[in-house]
C-alpha cells in the first residue's frame, strides 16, 4: 500500500499546516455554538458543576475517583468569566472540539499528508458522538483533545525530539487530572515512543511525569480530607467498579456497548474501515511489523479496548481515549480504498468523504433522541434532538416545581441521570441531596415533620405508586406530568428507593 509505505519527511508545523489547523479550530467552534445544551446534561455534569463551588470527592463533587481537578480548575476559570456553571463547562467542551480538529489534522498530515489530514479532520468534526459531546457539560471532549496532544508529542518523541520527550511525559502526568483512565491507557504508547532515548533522559522524563502527577494529586487529596479519607473513597469506588469484571454475560454487554458507541462515532465510516481491513489484511499484518504509524495506532487502541471489553464501559464518552485513533483509521481506510481507482482516485476519496461526512452530519442534526423510546445509554442517540428534548423536559419540570410548590415544605426525589439535578437547581428545597444519598448505603429516610409534599421529578421514581388520595399529578406541556404526594400535618413519612409509607402518629 503506497499510501502507507511513503515515509518521506513531512513538516509538522509549516505555515500552510498551521493555517489549515487555525481554520479547522474555528470551524470546530462555530459548528458547535448553535447546538449547545442549556442545562446540566447528566449527573456527572452536576457533580462537576457543584465542584466549581466546593471540591470534595467525599461529597461526589466530583464523583470518585475524583481525578478531574484540572478540568474543574478550568471550569472555575471559565465560570469566573461567565457566572454560569453549565455554560462554563459547555464552552470548555466547545473549545476542546476546535483544538481537537486542529491537532488531529496536524498529527495525521505529519503521518500521511495533508489530504488524509483533511479527511480525518472532517470525519472528526461531523462524527455524531464527538459533535454531541462538544455540546454538553462533560469532561470527555477535553480528554479527546488531551489524547491527541499526547499522541502528537509521542510521535515527535519517536522521531528523536528531546523537547517532545519531556513534553509528552509532562502531558501524560497531567492527563489524570482531566480523566483518570487517560494516563493508564496511553502509557504503553509513551514507552514505545521514547524507548530509544538514553536511560538518563528517560529517567529525567519520568521525574517530569511524576511532577505533572503531583500537580493535581496533592491538591485533590488535600481537598478531599487527606490521604486516609481519600484512600477509603478509592477502596469503595474500586470495589463497585470491578465487581462485574470477568463475567461473560457482562462482557457481552460491554462488547455490545462498545460496538454501538463506535457506530455512533464513525457512522457509515465503519463501512470503508471493514472494507479496507478485509481487502488488505495481508498488507496490514506486514505493516504492523514494519510501520511505526500502524504500531502507534495499535498501541493507542489496544489498552483501552481490552479494558472496555474485560473490565468496564458504561458511557459513550468512556471510549474517547481510543476514538481519535478509530477516526484516523477511518480516514486512512478511505484513502486506501480510493487507490483501486488509480485513474480517478481523487474523485473517489472526495465522494466517499462527502458521503460519510454528510450522512453523519444529517444524523446528528436530524436524528431521533433515542431508539424504541428507550433512555438506556446504548439506545440514546447522540443527536441535537436528544439535547433539545432533555433541555426542554428539565426546564419545564423545574419551572413547574418552582411555581407550584413551597420550598420550605417540599422535597424532590429524582432518579436515573436526573438524580443530582435537585442538588444544583433546587437547592432552596428541603433535603436537596435526598436523591443522591438515598442509595445502596441508606435503606430508608424519615422525612422531617415540616415537610408535607414529595415531588417525583421523573417517572423512574416509585413507578408502582397507585393513584389514591395522596398521589396527584401536575400536567406539563406535551402530555407529560410531574407526580407528587401530599400528606397532612401529624402524619409521618418514610421513604426508600422503592417504597413510600405514610403513617398517622
Amino acid at each position: 500500500m503506497t499510501i502507507l509505505n511513503d515515509k518521506s519527511s513531512r513538516p509538522w508545523f509549516d505555515i500552510e499546516t498551521l493555517g489549515i489547523a487555525a481554520i479547522l479550530f474555528a470551524v470546530g467552534i462555530v459548528s458547535r455554538i448553535p447546538f449547545r445544551s442549556s442545562v446540566l446534561y447528566h449527573w456527572d455534569s452536576v457533580n462537576f458543576a457543584l465542584a466549581l463551588d466546593h471540591f470534595d470527592v467525599r461529597l461526589h463533587q466530583p464523583h470518585p475517583p475524583g481525578t478531574f481537578i484540572i478540568y474543574i480548575m478550568l471550569g472555575r476559570l471559565a465560570n469566573w468569566l461567565l457566572h454560569d456553571p453549565n455554560a462554563s463547562l459547555v464552552w470548555i467542551s466547545i473549545l476542546a472540539s476546535g483544538l481537537s480538529a486542529a491537532f488531529i489534522f496536524v498529527l495525521v498530515q505529519g503521518w500521511f499528508g495533508k489530504r488524509i489530514g483533511l479527511i480525518v479532520a472532517a470525519l472528526m468534526l461531523s462524527s455524531p458522538l464527538i459533535w454531541f459531546h462538544g455540546e454538553v457539560a462533560l469532561s470527555y471532549m477535553p480528554e479527546f483533545f488531551w489524547v491527541l496532544a499526547l499522541a502528537l508529542s509521542c510521535s515527535r518523541a519517536y522521531k528523536g525530539s528531546k523537547k517532545a520527550l519531556f513534553t509528552s511525559a509532562f502531558l501524560l502526568g497531567l492527563a489524570g487530572g482531566i480523566r483518570p483512565n487517560t494516563p493508564v491507557f496511553m502509557f504503553p504508547l509513551w514507552v514505545f515512543s521514547v524507548r530509544k532515548f538514553p536511560i538518563r533522559e528517560i529517567a529525567i522524563s519520568l521525574i517530569v511525569m511524576a511532577f505533572g502527577v503531583a500537580l493535581w494529586v496533592v491538591p485533590m487529596v488535600i481537598m478531599s480530607g487527606g490521604p486516609a479519607a481519600y484512600w477509603e473513597i478509592i477502596q469503595g469506588w474500586r470495589g463497585s467498579h470491578m465487581e462485574e469484571s470477568g463475567n461473560l454475560g457482562v462482557m457481552a454487554i460491554y462488547v455490545a456497548r462498545l460496538g454501538a458507541f463506535t457506530l455512533y462515532c464513525l457512522g457509515i465510516g465503519v463501512i470503508p474501515v471493514i472494507w479496507a481491513i478485509l481487502w488488505y489484511w495481508r498488507d496490514w499484518k506486514h505493516l504492523l511489523v514494519k510501520d511505526q504509524r500502524v504500531q502507534t495506532l495499535v498501541l493507542w487502541i489496544a489498552p483501552g479496548l481490552a479494558y472496555f471489553v474485560l473490565i468496564h464501559i458504561r458511557q459513550p464518552g468512556h471510549t474517547f481515549t481510543i476514538m481519535p485513533a478509530f477516526i484516523i483509521v477511518t480516514g486512512v481506510a478511505i484513502a486506501v480504498i480510493s487507490r483501486n481507482w488509480a485513474d480517478d482516485a481523487r474523485r473517489v476519496w472526495i465522494i466517499m468523504t462527502i458521503l460519510v461526512v454528510g450522512c453523519n452530519s444529517v444524523f446528528f442534526l436530524l436524528g431521533p433522541p433515542n431508539l424504541f423510546g428507550s433512555s438506556r445509554s446504548i439506545l440514546s442517540m447522540p443527536t441535537w434532538a436528544s439535547i433539545r428534548e432533555y433541555d426542554m423536559d428539565v426546564t419545564q419540570r423545574l419551572k413547574a416545581i418552582r411555581e407550584m410548590f413551597r420550598p420550605e415544605e417540599t422535597v424532590v426525589l429524582a432518579g436515573s441521570r436526573n438524580h443530582r439535578l435537585p442538588d444544583f437547581y433546587l437547592r432552596d428545597f428541603q433535603l436537596p441531596s435526598l436523591s443522591h444519598y438515598l442509595g445502596d448505603d441508606v435503606d430508608f429516610i424519615a422525612l422531617p415533620e415540616h415537610v408535607h409534599t414529595l415531588v417525583l421529578f421523573d417517572d423512574s421514581m416509585l413507578p408502582q405508586l397507585s393513584v389514591d388520595s395522596h398521589l396527584r399529578s401536575l400536567p406539563l406541556p406535551g402530555g407529560r406530568s410531574v407526580r407528587y404526594v401530599t400528606w397532612d400535618e401529624g402524619q409521618r413519612v418514610t421513604l426508600s428507593q422503592t417504597e413510600l409509607e405514610i403513617q398517622d402518629e
